[in-house]
């Protein structure tokens, strides 16, 4: 009977959290992948930027992007790899890529908040 029950606990547990993050599935975004595209496609799964309103504390890099309209920059370090920051958000998760490169190609990407 305890089995049974654990079984039961464990399977309810993963549809609720499966249900939770169904529409989470980031698996699209690639390193190596243009950050503008990235940017498209999250938008259209309804994604939001978040803007930068601190903007003017941030590195010279980071405002050069953010005048491009890239408002959810949040910082960039323009050194050897030219590696910048941006966030969006959905369901109370907030959503952080990272680029690298003048081109911004997408190197990696992490949820930093979860409901």
């Amino acid at each position: 009977m305890k089995i049974l029950f654990n079984l039961l606990a464990i399977t309810l547990f993963l549809i609720v959290n499966h249900t939770a993050f169904a529409d989470t599935d980031l698996s699209f975004i690639k390193a190596g992948l243009p950050y503008v595209d990235v940017k498209a496609i999250l938008t259209d799964k309804g994604w939001k930027p978040i803007k930068n309103n601190r903007i003017s504390h941030s590195r010279l890099y980071a405002l050069e992007i953010y005048e491009q309209g890239m408002e959810e920059v949040t910082d960039c370090i323009s050194m050897e790899l030219d590696a910048c920051k941006f966030r969006f958000s959905q369901g109370g998760q907030v959503l952080e890529i990272r680029t690298i490169t003048r081109q911004l190609s997408v190197d990696s990407f992490h949820i930093l908040k979860k409901p």
